[in-house]
């Protein structure tokens, strides 16, 4: 009788194992050109930011500091001497008649208040240079010399002298002028030219003390806010997006 031997096949070889490496991104050093790109994008994009502020603060500007009137208004500052009249150094105006009238389009109306802190009333007038230089020689005047000193008061230097030749109310060179007992306004158009405003007593006595204020329409305030405020976005959009593809790059 015939045996047989059962014969298994061989296992097979085993499965090699292979393991893939994971990949990890090559980081190519900055060049010059990126990091030039990335500095300028950050740069616009102060800028942006800063035309933005700026922008906001204007058109808060305009919207909080305009009175009932539509003007905006210096801070109130009493005026005061022991002679006889109160006046501004000379502001001067220079226009070019072949170009744009600056003055008219920034500044506007001008305006200027004056309360009577006396019982002798106020006369506030506004004319040019030469006219208060010659109506006020030889008399008893305080000339503003800095509008605002340390504590918010404007620095007077006073002149001694006698009493002017007529009323300030019976003079005719004034621009724009008012008088009474109570608040008085004046407006005026800034044109070319050497200007000074004045404040005294209605008859021209003395002493003078009342509460004066500055303002003007700026009619270019809001225009100029909103201009800012668009083209700071604008900038802001653009340079966001160089910054994002500078610092995105592989």
């Amino acid at each position: 009788m015939t045996t047989y031997e059962r014969v298994h096949p061989p296992p097979p070889p085993p499965v090699p194992d292979i393991r893939v490496a994971p990949r990890h991104p090559v980081r190519r050093p900055w060049s010059t050109g990126r990091v030039l790109a990335t500095v300028a994008a950050a740069l616009f994009l102060l800028l942006g930011v800063g035309m933005l502020v700026g922008g906001g603060a204007l058109r808060l500007a305009d919207s909080t500091l305009r009175d009932d009137a539509g003007y905006v208004m210096g801070s109130r500052h009493t005026w005061q001497s022991p002679g006889y009249a109160v006046r501004t150094k000379s502001a001067e105006i220079h226009t070019d008649s072949t170009t744009l009238d600056l003055p008219a389009r920034l500044l506007g109306t001008m305006t200027a208040t004056a309360d009577p802190v006396t019982p002798n009333g106020v006369f506030i007038g506004v004319a040019r240079t030469a006219d208060v230089d010659r109506y006020l020689r030889d008399v008893a005047v305080s000339t503003i010399v800095d509008p605002s000193d340390g504590n918010g008061e404007p620095t007077m230097r006073f002149v001694d002298g006698g009493s002017p030749g007529v009323a300030p109310t019976d003079a005719t060179f004034w621009v724009s002028s008012a008088s009474g007992r109570g608040r008085q306004t004046i407006t005026w158009e800034p044109t070319d030219g050497e200007w000074t405003l004045v404040v005294m007593n209605g008859e021209g006595t003395t002493p003078v003390s009342a509460a004066v204020s500055i303002g003007a329409e700026v009619p270019v305030l809001d225009t100029l806010g909103a201009v800012l405020l668009i083209a700071g976005l604008v900038v802001v959009g653009l340079s966001g997006i160089g910054l994002w593809l500078a610092v995105r790059q592989r």
